[in-house]
């Protein structure tokens, strides 16, 4: 595949960098944004939101190109400290599906949300991989809310929401209940939790809309809300972490 971004950054590298193999990274069903380099998750149509956390790392995202012109569109705005606006920077990076970068930008924000588009031209249809880096900063937890948008030559075909299974995935228990230790959790798609000593649980959703879920392991039980790429976080103070995400 080849490609022709006007944007100065991209002009030269996107052209020639996304030619050849494609792997198996045709999308079949979105998911909530993913931490694996190797399995993106598919973009769908629209905004794709997330949260991007320096303490979590990169999301990677994934989108079938067909031929012609195409804008992408990311938007960032950065998190609070404390009530208090925050500076933060994100590296958006581009990638081929052999791992090859071919062009990056950074965003900053000082709280109010900064909106960059990249225009371009696709020679053939093709995959592009789409890598969100937080700010390198593992001391203080910096990052942000951040979309993603794709229009013109885009496939979606095979491409839908996720529902409430979005929640699956591996977390780390970041604050420990009596009798649960603080450890890693798997949260599987059927409803199911399993932590790392054995310990078995669910997860019901309460409100999909809200991503709201119940969740039980053993004999605590919490009331969480779902930040896709970020964890499980309480619902009366969101810069709580109960779940933190891990790769």
């Amino acid at each position: 595949m080849s490609i022709r971004i006007p944007h100065p950054l991209f002009a030269a590298a996107f052209a020639s960098a996304v030619a050849g193999s494609f792997l198996a990274l045709v999308p079949g069903g979105a998911e909530a944004q993913s931490l694996d380099a190797k399995h993106p998750a598919p973009l769908v149509a629209g905004e794709n939101t997330g949260t991007v956390d320096s303490m979590v790392g990169p999301q990677f995202w994934s989108f079938q190109s067909e031929k012609g012109s195409a804008i992408v569109i990311v938007r960032f705005g950065s998190m609070g400290l404390f009530g208090n606006a925050t500076s933060a920077t994100i590296q958006v990076v581009m990638h081929d599906t052999t791992g090859k970068a071919f062009g990056s930008e950074s965003i900053t924000s000082t709280g109010k949300p900064v909106e960059v588009k990249w225009p371009g031209t696709f020679g053939k249809p093709g995959i592009v991989v789409l890598e969100i880096r937080p700010p390198g900063n593992s001391l203080v937890r910096t990052g942000g809310d951040y979309s993603i948008q794709v229009t013109g030559a885009v496939s979606y075909a095979n491409v839908k929401a996720q529902g409430p299974e979005r929640i699956a995935g591996t977390y780390s228990l970041m604050i420990c209940p009596p009798g649960l230790d603080c450890q890693a959790v798997r949260f599987f798609p059927n409803g199911t939790v399993k932590a790392a000593d054995g310990t078995a649980g669910t997860w019901t959703s309460f409100d999909p809309g809200a991503l709201i879920y119940t969740v039980k392991i053993g004999p605590n039980t919490w009331s969480l809300k779902l930040v896709p790429g970020r964890g499980l976080v309480s619902t009366s103070d969101t810069s709580s972490i109960v779940f933190q995400a891990v790769h």
